[in-house]
């Protein structure tokens, strides 16, 4: 019989089960963090009696309302169903299972969601976790506080707080992980085998909590889809100060504003959109504790570097870019797109590999070799060369620790009134950013009518089933033993001195080596880049 109640440590809890899968929706993890617990760390929820029902997701973070097109494609994929409440009061965890008892020891996975580190939350239909579950996996999606309420520095908080101040939402990913390390064992997991992945802004969650000291010794593999979160250097605490200063100013506060008036204020107050003309604090901040070092592949190397990591990007989320610049406007030409190429890789690149003869290109091709080159790695966002690149460093510095890359290119498919949304064009979005959760999580679901569909807009077919099938496999084994490769399944290298990676498209084909003149012109760009550690 399936694990439906489940005691933890600060009281029993009751699941539901939704496909065949045990969900406990819901679970606190810390207490919640208003009044005087706003902008404090985490601390330990309250302890209950009886059985807590847990077959209601928590609230979502406190953040501003995203829907309408101009946030599309995700508004029709992922939030088609409206937006759930959103609190202060935040800090709870969801956890999926199929074990039968306490003593299976399966494989735990932690999910961060993206949107950044100011927007999303952790129960998206998108990363519906009953295919992993029955998979053979615990799964965990974890939801903490976002924006100027995860993130505020200030004078004021770091004279009360030991000198250091923000990374809030870093410290709820700490208390998480130590929660999930103390009572997941009873829900059937491993907590000497957790996972912890993210996509988009959910690297960078993942990403500064592999690094963080507070969580060494905790974690076994990461998975970061649509970011490495290798390199970059985090603001100091006394820019983070700055900005937080600046921004309470253009919310009217003085300056010498005390925390008992800011702690008391109205949440609504500080809820304020992306247009607002004071950036909204949303940055994790070097503060020698949570973040250790302001480099983020100093910390990497000290706390994560033997950790077993499978990361990639789509083919479709960028144009080539020097900065980091996710998604960007279509080029239409051919000529922008030589000027764009001039302009990211130097004169001196450009000219070595004579790129216009290399890449002949018509005005209507132009966008899609754009996205191309920069998910191979023409882009400050990333791309497949810095994974590769990532993962030689790895085999030549921490040769016992795993690494595996791809891009996923598959195009999603699409009704006819996309064509006529620049923002849902199959043509000019492609592999779009996110798209790929709707394979790893294989949470795309096929009704008895295209309107039952998950999500109702797109009219899947026999292979993104398949696909789907495919790749949450993939993602299951490796969670399960550092190696995606199983049964069934096309191979997929290592990505070490071999520089392999898989191609998840149309067709799933493996790479190996750097044998093209493409291959040495990425190869040279991505390894010229200022922040790459060097061997």
């Amino acid at each position: 019989m399936a694990l439906e109640t489940v005691r933890t440590s600060y009281g029993q809890v009751r699941g539901v089960v939704e496909e065949d899968v045990v969900l406990f929706k819901g679970v606190p993890y810390a207490a919640p963090p208003v009044g005087r617990l706003r902008w404090r760390p985490p601390e330990d929820p309250a302890p209950w009696e009886g059985v807590r029902d847990c077959a209601v997701y928590g609230p979502r973070p406190v953040q501003p309302t995203l829907g309408g097109w101009s946030f599309e494609p995700w508004a029709s994929d992922f939030y088609y169903m409206g937006f759930p409440p959103y609190s202060e009061d935040c800090l709870y965890l969801n956890i999926a299972t199929c074990a039968q008892g306490p003593e299976e020891k399966r494989p735990v996975y932690m999910w961060f969601h993206g949107g950044g580190l100011s927007t999303g939350y952790s129960y998206e239909v998108e990363f519906n976790p009953t295919v992993l579950a029955k998979k053979g996996i615990v799964v965990v999606s974890v939801g903490q506080r976002l924006n100027v309420f995860g993130y505020l520095s200030l004078p004021q908080l770091s004279a009360e707080q030991g000198g250091v101040s923000g990374n809030y939402g870093l410290m709820d990913q700490v208390k998480a992980l130590d929660w999930v390390r103390e009572n997941i064992a009873a829900f059937g997991g491993d907590p000497d085998n957790i996972t912890i992945g993210g996509q988009s802004g959910g690297t960078t969650k993942t990403g500064a909590l592999a690094r963080c000291p507070k969580a060494a010794g905790k974690v076994r593999r990461v998975i970061n889809q649509s970011c490495l979160s290798w390199t970059g250097l985090y603001p100091t605490m006394s820019q983070a100060e700055a900005e937080g200063t600046a921004f309470l100013r253009s919310l009217g506060f003085p300056e010498d504003v005390s925390l008992e008036e800011l702690r008391a204020a109205d949440r609504e107050r500080f809820n304020v959109p992306a247009s607002h003309p004071v950036r909204k604090p949303g940055n994790m901040v070097f503060d020698g504790q949570w973040v250790p070092e302001q480099d983020a592949a100093v910390s990497f190397d000290q706390y994560a570097g033997r950790l077993d990591y499978l990361v990639g990007g789509n083919y479709g989320e960028c144009v080539m870019s020097k900065g980091f610049e996710l998604g960007g406007a279509p080029l239409h030409t051919a000529a922008e797109f030589y000027a764009r190429a001039r302009e990211v890789l130097g004169e001196a690149l450009y000219n070595k590999y004579d790129f216009e003869n290399a890449y002949p290109v018509e005005d209507g091709e132009a966008n899609a070799l754009s996205k191309r080159l920069a998910a191979a790695g023409i882009t400050g966002f990333g791309g497949n060369m810095k994974n590769l690149c990532f993962g030689q460093y790895r085999a030549k510095k921490f040769p016992e620790a795993k690494t595996y890359s791809y891009i996923f290119s598959h195009i999603t498919p699409s009704v006819p009134d996309d064509k006529r949304n620049p923002l849902r064009d199959p043509d000019l979005m492609m592999a779009w950013h996110s798209a790929e959760l709707w394979y790893t999580f294989a949470s795309l679901r096929v009704g008895e009518s295209g309107a039952s569909n998950v999500p109702p807009v797109r009219p899947w077919t026999e292979y993104d089933v398949k696909l789907a099938d495919q790749m949450s496999s993939y993602w299951a084994n490796f969670m399960k033993r550092g190696d995606p490769n199983g049964e069934g399944l096309p191979y997929w290298p290592a990505c070490g001195e071999n520089y392999g990676w898989m191609d998840l498209g149309d067709e799933i084909v493996s790479h190996e080596g750097l044998d093209s003149r493409e291959d040495q012109l990425l190869y040279e760009y991505v390894t010229a880049q200022e922040d790459l550690p060097k061997k």
